[in-house]
């Protein structure tokens, strides 16, 4: 195994594995209704490449349209194919942002082009949901090292996509002087958090008593309630409305502790595995080839253990006690030692997961 796949692996695992409650500030969890992160597209046409371009007429054309609207006009027959690369550009525009504000933007190939690195992106138009026109693109594609047919264009002063025009959002207060939080992930228990966290902030609910000696819970006024599991409906006290912006800051900065599910990412494309949350596995053996994996979760007098191809059972991990699980973390230390390449790790995850060994959701890229 080269020495970047594995290095990834280990260190996502070893970073992400031990904690699965967190707090994160609300405005890591929600977007404010009314004011959405907008989503943008356009296609353009990427020039300079080496010939690693497009092979088609199709991109000749287009090049041609653009030239034409440009006020030039002369017989693209001339120019060669394969310098040129028919793109997808797309990008996410950040809620009240000013005219002028520059952002990156993605670029993904859309014909038979091979490779965009050394491309550079022709003037492109921007499009919103409504069909508006709202930012333009250029810039210098800068591509991965897997996936040379999609890439990005960094944000810069002559790079990027520069906002024209600001985009019409709707009301983020509304006249009876709510404000709507929606989860980017629907969750009741985090949608309780956060609307029990923001009613016992002080400076957020003026009405909140903290509990006494003499009485358990004192009578505390609500401004926050979990309507469901994708929605926090907060209404701001009326000795906030006349300074509903610096309320709405204070209420997206107050930190909430959430649940993350267990999940494994993998990218086969990238050779690389991410996993979240406390991921545990079951009884198996696994086989792969002539290698073979025994995983035994902690039996009351003695901990998980892992055999190898040779018998010698070896101990995993400290556990937390009787009948807990083997973690993934020991399961990747144990794969890499054998010297298996990130693909192969991968099949047996999914092996794993096939088998109902692995507690955890999978999510295959």
């Amino acid at each position: 195994m080269s020495f970047w796949p594995r290095l990834l692996v280990i260190l996502v695992l070893g970073v992400l594995l031990p904690g699965v409650v967190r707090a994160e500030a609300v405005r890591e969890l929600v977007t404010i209704q009314g004011a959405p992160a907008i989503q943008l597209e356009g296609f353009g046409i990427v020039t300079g490449l080496a010939g690693t371009g497009d092979k088609k007429d199709a991109a000749l054309e287009m090049l041609r349209r653009y030239l034409s609207n440009l006020g030039q006009d002369f017989d693209t027959k001339n120019l060669a194919l394969g310098n040129i690369a028919i793109v997808r550009v797309t990008a996410e525009m950040s809620p009240f942002a000013r005219p002028g504000k520059v952002f990156p933007v993605s670029v993904t190939s859309i014909g038979d082009a091979k490779n965009l690195a050394g491309g550079e992106l022709l003037g492109c138009d921007l499009i919103g949901g409504d069909g508006e026109l709202y930012a333009r693109a250029t810039g210098q594609v800068v591509v991965g090292t897997n996936v040379q047919t999609r890439g990005i264009i960094p944000a810069g002063e002559s790079s990027g996509a520069k906002l024209l025009a600001p985009y019409p959002f709707g009301k983020v207060v509304s006249d009876d002087g709510f404000i709507r939080l929606n989860l980017n992930r629907a969750n009741y228990a985090d949608a309780v958090a956060i609307a029990r966290q923001i009613n016992q902030t002080p400076s957020l609910n003026p009405y909140f008593q903290e509990s006494t000696m003499f009485a358990e819970e004192a009578p505390t006024q609500l401004v926050a309630w979990a309507k469901d599991a994708v929605q926090v409906l907060v209404k701001i006290p009326s000795e906030h409305m006349f300074d509903q912006s610096r309320y709405i800051a204070q209420v997206l900065a107050v930190p909430v502790a959430v649940d993350r599910p267990a999940r494994i990412v993998v990218n086969r494309s990238q050779n690389s595995i991410v996993v979240t949350g406390d991921v545990r596995v079951n009884n198996a053996v696994v086989s792969l080839q002539n290698k073979t994996v025994t995983i035994q979760p902690e039996q009351d007098d003695q901990p998980a253990t892992y055999t190898l191809g040779d018998d010698t059972p070896r101990s995993l991990v400290e556990m937390d006690g009787p009948g807990s699980f083997a973690d993934l973390q020991g399961l990747i230390d144990t794969l890499n030692s054998m010297g298996l390449k990130t693909e192969e790790i991968i099949t047996i995850f999914e092996q794993l997961r096939q088998a109902g060994a692995i507690n955890a959701e999978f999510i295959g890229q």
